[in-house]
C-alpha cells in the first residue's frame, strides 16, 4: 500500500544544529529515544497483522528495517498525513517534528544501538481482527454477498433492522470490512422510517430520502468515527427506536465472484446522557460535471451554494473529508465570508487514494452566515501518474466507477452555539482506540492519554461509588514524584497531571509509573515523558 505525505524538510534542518547537539546525538538509542517515536507514529500500521508491509514493534524489527525507516521519514513518505499543516491544522496529526526526524537519522547513522532494554516502553498491543474499539453495544452484519462487478463496479445497499426498542445516542461507529480486498468503501446510514429496501441492482449509492442520515464511513486508510464527549457535553448522532441501518457498499471492477459480509459496530452513550449535540455528516461541496482530457493535468472548481447565493445559517465544522479517485492530484477547500475573509479548511497537495478519511479539528471551524464554500481539485491524466487506470490515457469523466472520477467534500458539522470557536474538542474525552477498548471492558482504570507526552497527561477511570481515590507518580528508581487524593463520583472520572512534581518542578524526560488506589487495590501503568 502506497502512502503519501509531503513534509517540508530542507537540508538546512540537519546541517544547522550546534556542535554540542551533534556530540549528544551519539548517545541516542532505541530504548529511550527511538521506541517512543516509533510506537506513537509507526507501529499502529506496522505490526503483525497490520496494514504495513513489515512489523516495527521490537528492537530487532526496527533494526532490521532501519534503512527503510530512515529513507521513508527523510523523504516525507512516512508517517502518512496527507493534509498540508501550513494550510490548516487538525487533531492528532501524524507528523514528525524536525527533532524526531533528526533523532532517527542520527540513530541509524550511529549504528542503531539498542541501549538499556529495561528502559524501553512496553510493547504496544493491537487488535488484529474484530472491532478495534472494544466490545460494541450493537453489531449489525450485512448478508453474505457475492460481488457482481463483471463489467462495472458493483454498488449495493443492504438494509439491516437495528432492533432498538428505545432511542440511543451514538458515540462511535466502526466499519469492519468482511473482505478488505474487495471493499472499496462503505457508507453507513440510519433510516428512521424503516421504509428503504435492500438494493442489489449494482447502482445503489445510498438512500436519497431526506430523513435518512449518514453516520459513518469506511475508505482506505480511514479510522473509526469517534465523537467527542464527556459527562458534561456529548457530541454524536441519535438513532431512533425501530430504525434500520443501511450499509451502502462499493465493490470495484475485478472483484466479481468474491464474497463479503461487512459489519458495523455501534457504541452508545449511557441513556442518562444529557446536554447532547447532534453532528450531521453530509456531502456539501461537489462537482459531477467535468471530464479530464487524456495526456492533460486539469483543475476544476466547485462551490456551495451552487446558485451564487450565500449560506443562510451559521454552523460549526467538526471534520472534513475530501474524496477523489485515481487521477486525483490535489484538492483543497475553504470558505469566504461576507467581509471577504478566507477560512482555510483543508488542502491535500499530493492526493493518495489509499490514504483518505475524515480529518477532525481540535476547535470547531465556524462558517459564518453569508459565507460561500469553494474547492479546487486537480487531476493528472498522463502517463506520469502511476495510478492512471488507462495506458495509454483516455478521457475520464465524473462517475460512479473507480475508473471514473469524483470531486466531493464531505463535512461533519453542527448547529452553531456561542463559544464554539473556543471549544477544545480534544479535551472532551475524545478517546483513542485503546481507550475505547478499556471503557467497554471491566477494567476500573481506563487510560493515560496522550502517552508519550511532553505537556500533560489526562487520566480517565470509572468508579463504582463516590469516594476518595489516591494516585501517585513514581520515577523508574521508585522515588515518589507526585501524589494526590482525588474526590470521585459514580461513573467516569478524569484527572489531569501537568507532569510537575509535588514542589511544582517540571519532571525531566523519562519513564514513570503511575498508580491509582481503588478500594485498597493499586493498579499501575507506565507513561513516558519526552
Amino acid at each position: 500500500m502506497k502512502k503519501t505525505l509531503l513534509l517540508s524538510i530542507g537540508l538546512f534542518l540537519f546541517l544547522g544544529f550546534t556542535e554540542n547537539f551533534n556530540i549528544e546525538s551519539s548517545t541516542i538509542n532505541f530504548s529511550e529515544d527511538i521506541a517512543p517515536i516509533i510506537y506513537e507514529n509507526c507501529s499502529g500500521c506496522h505490526h503483525s497483522g497490520g496494514i504495513g508491509p513489515f512489523s516495527l514493534v521490537s528492537y530487532n524489527d526496527v533494526f532490521t528495517n532501519k534503512t527503510a525507516v530512515d529513507y521513508s521519514i527523510s523523504n516525507g513518505n512516512m508517517p502518512p498525513w496527507p493534509p498540508d499543516t501550513s494550510y490548516s491544522r487538525f487533531s492528532h496529526e501524524r507528523v514528525l517534528s524536525s527533532d524526531e526526524i533528526f533523532k532517527i537519522q542520527s540513530w541509524v547513522a550511529n549504528g542503531a544501538p539498542q541501549g538499556d532494554s529495561t528502559l524501553a516502553p512496553a510493547y504496544p498491543t493491537y487488535v488484529t481482527s474484530g472491532p478495534t474499539l472494544g466490545v460494541p453495544d450493537l453489531t449489525l452484519s450485512a448478508p453474505v454477498y457475492v460481488s457482481n462487478a463483471v463489467n462495472h463496479d458493483d454498488y449495493v445497499c443492504f438494509v439491516i433492522p437495528s432492533g432498538l426498542l428505545q432511542n440511543r445516542k451514538i458515540r462511535a461507529v466502526e466499519v469492519e470490512p468482511g473482505n478488505p480486498e474487495i471493499v472499496h468503501h462503505t457508507l453507513v446510514y440510519i433510516d428512521p422510517s424503516a421504509t428503504y429496501q435492500t438494493d442489489t441492482s449494482g447502482h445503489c449509492m445510498g438512500p436519497t430520502s431526506f430523513s435518512s442520515k449518514l453516520i459513518g464511513e469506511y475508505a482506505p486508510g480511514s479510522l473509526p468515527t469517534i465523537f467527542p464527549g464527556d459527562n458534561n457535553l456529548a457530541f454524536g448522532v441519535e438513532i431512533q427506536a425501530g430504525s434500520n441501518v443501511i450499509l451502502a457498499m462499493h465493490y470495484p471492477f475485478g472483484s466479481n465472484g468474491n464474497t463479503d459480509s461487512t459489519k458495523v459496530h455501534l457504541y452508545f452513550y449511557p441513556t442518562s446522557t444529557t446536554n447532547f449535540r447532534e453532528i450531521y455528516i453530509e456531502r456539501i461541496v461537489e462537482n459531477w460535471n467535468f471530464c479530464v482530457a487524456p495526456n492533460q493535468v486539469q483543475t476544476f472548481n466547485a462551490q456551495y451554494p451552487t446558485n451564487g447565493s450565500a449560506i443562510s445559517t451559521k454552523f460549526s465544522v467538526y471534520g472534513i473529508f475530501p474524496h477523489m479517485h485515481l487521477l486525483g492530484k490535489s484538492i483543497n477547500c475553504y470558505s469566504v465570508d461576507s467581509n471577504n475573509d478566507t477560512l482555510n479548511l483543508v488542502n491535500i497537495p499530493n492526493w493518495d487514494f489509499e490514504w483518505q478519511g475524515f480529518y477532525k479539528y481540535t476547535y470547531p471551524q465556524v462558517i459564518e452566515q453569508g459565507s460561500r464554500l469553494y474547492s479546487q481539485a486537480s487531476y493528472d491524466n498522463t502517463t506520469a501518474n502511476s495510478h492512471n487506470p488507462n495506458d495509454p490515457p483516455e478521457i475520464v469523466c465524473a462517475g460512479l466507477n473507480t475508473s471514473d472520477e469524483m470531486f466531493l467534500v464531505y463535512f461533519m458539522f453542527m448547529d452553531y452555539q456561542n463559544g464554539d470557536e473556543t471549544l477544545n474538542l480534544d479535551s472532551l474525552d475524545q478517546l483513542t482506540n485503546v481507550e475505547m477498548n478499556s471503557i467497554y471492558g471491566n477494567n476500573t482504570f481506563l487510560s493515560a492519554y496522550p502517552n508519550p507526552t511532553n505537556t500533560g497527561v489526562n487520566f480517565s477511570f470509572k468508579n463504582n461509588q463516590n469516594n476518595i481515590v489516591d494516585m501517585k507518580i513514581i520515577d523508574i528508581n521508585g522515588k515518589n514524584i507526585y501524589n494526590k487524593s482525588i474526590s470521585t463520583t459514580l461513573g467516569l472520572n478524569k484527572f489531569y497531571w501537568n507532569t510537575c512534581s509535588n514542589n511544582g518542578t517540571k519532571c525531566p524526560p523519562g519513564i514513570y509509573i503511575y498508580g491509582f488506589n481503588f478500594n485498597g487495590q493499586w493498579e499501575y501503568g507506565k507513561i513516558i515523558l519526552k
